[in-house]
């Protein structure tokens, strides 16, 4: 096994970008949900979890053009469903957003929001499995990992299996805590990946599980992590339980 794809999503509930390399730090890639929009009437963060309101927020695309200071807005540029491209500093990203969502909104540099962890882990093998018949480099950004592991010919669910156990990537380790239960979200617009409605059936009908030990069955598709040693990783870089 070895890593596939890095993603990092400087925006909460916005598309990502893929990486060649990223450096892990405790709590989570570095540059990775450091920003989010806000509802500029009760201050809470937007998620498009509440995808009636906020679910269009997953249209939008963010990368940082320089990763110095995460937080400096000069370095975010954010892309916009018809395709405006507006750096993090520009004064018109509020109104724009505002728009976007039909309701005042904000965006914030903010300590980073996890529903979760603050590392997501899906493998080749279980997209796969699902059988969607999109190509894997489609199917995986339904699901927003940041670290997706190739299996390299290993079928099924692998990271079922990988609970209680801890994950060596090149020069860092994770441990992972709880399957990654899905809802809504994998059936919307990712940017350029189109809706599937469907999808939230499609896991539940093949890979239906307890979240952890303990916890509730639900559909499941990845693990969530936590950083147990930071450091670098890199596409390629080969991953092994230890």
């Amino acid at each position: 096994m070895h890593v596939g794809q890095l993603w990092r999503y400087p925006v909460k509930s916005f598309g990502g970008e893929r990486l060649q390399s990223a450096t892990i730090e405790t709590d989570g890639l570095r540059g990775d949900h450091v920003w989010a929009v806000v509802d500029a009437e009760s201050g809470a963060v937007a998620s498009a979890k509440k995808f009636r309101r906020f679910g269009v927020l997953l249209t939008c695309g963010a990368r940082l053009t320089d990763e110095t200071d995460p937080r400096d807005p000069a370095s975010l540029e954010l892309t916009f469903p018809d395709g405006t491209v507006l750096q993090g500093d520009d004064n018109r990203v509020d109104a724009v957003l505002s728009d976007l969502t039909s309701h005042p909104v904000r965006l914030e540099a903010r300590s980073r929001s996890y529903d979760a962890a603050p590392l997501h882990v899906v493998t080749s093998s279980s997209v796969n499995a699902l059988d969607t018949g999109d190509p894997i480099g489609v199917a995986v950004r339904r699901f927003r990992p940041t670290i997706v592991v190739d299996t390299e010919g290993i079928d099924g669910f692998v990271e079922n299996d990988w609970l209680g156990v801890q994950l060596e990537l090149g020069d860092v380790v994770i441990e992972p805590n709880k399957r990654t239960d899905r809802c809504v979200m994998v059936t919307l617009d990712h940017q350029d990946v189109p809706a599937r409605r469907e999808m939230l059936r499609t896991v539940m009908s093949r890979n239906r599980v307890l979240t952890r030990e303990g916890g509730k069955e639900a559909p499941c598709v990845g693990v969530y992590a936590q950083v147990s040693v930071p450091g670098a990783i890199h596409c390629g870089d080969p991953v092994a339980r230890i």
